[in-house]
């Protein structure tokens, strides 16, 4: 192969899961509404599972919490960002690529974002699922992911080979 290796920087928790491109902590679906009844099949259907996700979830959150946001302790190099006396909607960390740094975003329940760079976010609170890139993860209590800078290379085409192969027909 022709080209560059171009380094990237990885995002690796602390049970070595690996993110390539973005780590989210979405807030929690709402409990449905009085509007969402089903009837017939889908009724008893719907009752099983909830029978069965009752078995298995934690227990409820105090009533104080808003609908659709977590309590949790979120930590970017060690600098709190947000502890849990604050709802949060929901939390974006995202490698820069290059740089050894995540930029993380925080999303409050008032709307406020609070951001940061960091090499290590820690986020930690009542059992909390994640989506690193497609994939899910959780629940967990704890979680710290830390930037390894160029952990991972791409070979890209360099200029030499890109304008070789620019006009061939495959």
């Amino acid at each position: 192969l022709d080209g560059a290796v171009r380094r990237l920087d990885l995002l690796v928790d602390d049970s070595d899961g690996v993110v390539l491109g973005r780590l989210r902590i979405p807030a929690p679906a709402p409990p449905p509404g009085p509007g969402s009844a089903h009837s017939g099949v889908t009724a008893v259907w719907d009752t099983c599972r909830s029978l069965m996700t009752s078995l298995v979830r934690p227990a409820p959150v105090a009533a104080t919490t808003h609908p659709g946001t977590h309590r949790l302790r979120i930590e970017a190099d060690g600098v709190l960002l947000s502890d849990l006396d604050t709802p949060v909607r929901g939390i974006s960390v995202t490698s820069q690529g290059g740089g050894g740094l995540a930029d993380v975003v925080v999303r409050t329940a008032s709307g406020e974002d609070v951001t940061a760079e960091a090499k290590a976010v820690t986020v930690s609170g009542a059992d909390f699922r994640y989506r690193a890139d497609i994939q899910t993860g959780g629940p967990v209590r704890t979680r710290t992911w830390t930037v390894r800078a160029g952990a991972w290379g791409l070979m890209l085409p360099g200029p030499a080979s890109a304008a070789g192969t620019a006009g061939a027909r495959w």
